[in-house]
Order: C-alpha cells, then structure tokens, then sequence
C-alpha cells in the first residue's frame, strides 16, 4: 500500500507528497500560533476537503440522473474553530448550483451530503454540519 507522507519543516510548515502523483501540497499553522503566511492550514485543508467530497457526491448523484454538473461551486462559509477545546466545533458549507436542476435532481445532490459524503459522515458527531443550497 502507498502511503501519505507529511514532513514538518520547521516554523509550523508541513509537507505532504502523495503516492502516484507529482502534486504536493503545503500547510502552514494558523498565524496565531505563529505559523508561517501562504498555504492553508490543516483545518482549511479539512474544511477544504469537505466541500470537495460533498461537490464530488453530488456530481455522481445528479450526472447519474443525467444532469450536467460542470460550473457548480461549493464553499466554506463559516467555520467555528475552539482553541480552548482544540477542535471544530462548526463547518458551513454553502453550494451553488443550477437553477434548471428538476426536483429529483435537487432532492438527489442535497440527500447525498449527508447520506453519502464519506469525509463529513467521518467527522466528530459533536461537529455542527450546515448547508446552503443555493439555486441560481
């Protein structure tokens, strides 16, 4: 099995290389820990990852219906972080999508945030998941 590597590289930068890709990525800590400006930071990438699976759920959930996804967003419209209990306690994702999507359509892509997005069903249940839907 290939593995994920991260390595620390001094002032809160970590280094993350995956297997069979030539893409790395980079995560700093947050500024108020004194973590360097320029990538995001491992909460970004997470809250990050989120929208991207819900978006990559959803594509499958309404091209399965025969609707075109392409052009459609999503994006992290809050996120509450604790420091004094080292956790998210909240994650907002809001989703633009097409107008012309049929109810089924509609009804599919919003069920399959929370009934098939492996990284939000994976999170702490403690964490407040929200979602907007928008139609434009």
């Amino acid at each position: 099995m290939n593995h994920i590597t991260v390595a620390y590289q001094g002032q809160l930068r970590q280094h993350i290389t995956y297997p069979d890709s030539p893409q790395t990525v980079f995560t700093d800590g947050p500024a108020i820990a004194g973590g360097l400006p320029g990538n995001p930071s491992p909460v970004e990438l997470l809250a990050g990852s989120f929208a991207a699976c819900a978006l990559t759920i959803m594509a499958l959930r309404a091209e399965s219906l025969g609707a075109d996804f392409s052009g459609c967003t999503a994006e992290v419209a809050d996120k509450e972080v604790s420091m004094k209990e080292f956790r998210i306690k909240k994650l907002a994702l809001k989703f633009n999508l097409k107008q012309a999507f049929n109810a089924e359509v509609r009804q599919a892509v919003e069920s399959a945030v929370t009934d098939m997005c492996i990284v939000g069903r994976s999170l702490h249940p403690d964490l407040v998941q929200t979602f907007e839907f928008n139609y434009q």
